[in-house]
């Protein structure tokens, strides 16, 4: 089977077809991040389906939506429920849409705290760097954890740290549109390598599905002229171990 480690399915109206279709292209696990209090809350009440696992954590450009009230209320709503989640994310920073040094900083401090609740709790982190890969490592440096760093598009060099601290990288559609991410994506070892759809982002104009996963197995399958089934079986083994599915 596949699994989409890394899909926002609170996102989705009808989750019923959504999971149908998915387990019909043998994409049996989905796991589904949140970014702030409200897909928190919904991605609790979904993982009542049992193809369905989630993600609690703050998305570093939604922590410039919000003020200290609701950061705080958000993480608290975080540590209560902890239970529910197989992983910290997705969480990060991505200067992208931090204006300014102000705004930087309140997203590292914020990454700061998850990764501390992270740590304590003996949770894996998913983390999400765009604008930002090597502040983004350097900070996770200090981290004692599992890390999955979730759609990374860093240099040669912050590939380099990740795949020396042993992170996993999970890769999506990107590899089939972009030859560039696709270059880059084929270097990481297929240890180290899961699987996901960031859904429903849109590739091309169409909203991906968790069931592409099977799609960007296939690619990988073509590029590094290795069996899909070993792909399947391989990304699928580190799914299960990173998120003790």
């Amino acid at each position: 089977m596949f699994v989409d480690v890394h899909c926002h399915l609170e996102m989705f109206s009808d989750l019923n077809k959504l999971i149908s279709e998915s387990v019909s292209q043998d994409t049996r696990k989905l796991i589904s991040s949140s970014v702030d209090l409200n897909s928190m809350k919904k991605n609790i009440k979904i993982t009542k389906f049992p193809e369905i696992e989630c993600c609690l954590g703050l998305h570093p450009s939604n922590i410039l939506l919000m003020n200290q009230k609701e950061i705080d209320l958000s993480i608290e709503f975080l540590k209560e429920n902890l239970s529910f989640a197989k992983a910290i994310g997705e969480i990060g920073i991505d200067f992208k849409h931090a204006e300014n040094d102000a705004q930087k900083e309140k997203q590292i401090k914020v990454y700061k705290k998850q990764l501390f609740i992270a740590e304590e709790n003996s949770l894996p982190v998913v983390v999400h760097s765009r604008f930002a890969e090597k502040k983004s490592l350097e900070i996770l440096s200090e981290f004692n954890g599992k890390v999955l760093l979730h759609w990374f598009d860093g240099n040669k060099q912050t590939f380099s740290i990740g795949l020396e601290k042993n992170y996993f990288f999970s890769v999506g559609p990107a590899v089939i549109y972009n030859k560039d991410y696709l270059k880059k994506a084929l270097e990481i070892p297929l240890e180290n390598l899961m699987l996901e759809t960031d859904s429903p982002v849109e590739f091309n104009g169409i909203k991906a599905k968790p069931f592409w996963v099977k799609k960007v197995a296939e690619k990988f399958s073509e590029e590094k002229n290795i069996p899909l089934k070993q792909i399947e079986e391989t990304t699928t083994k580190n799914a299960k171990e990173f998120f003790s599915l």
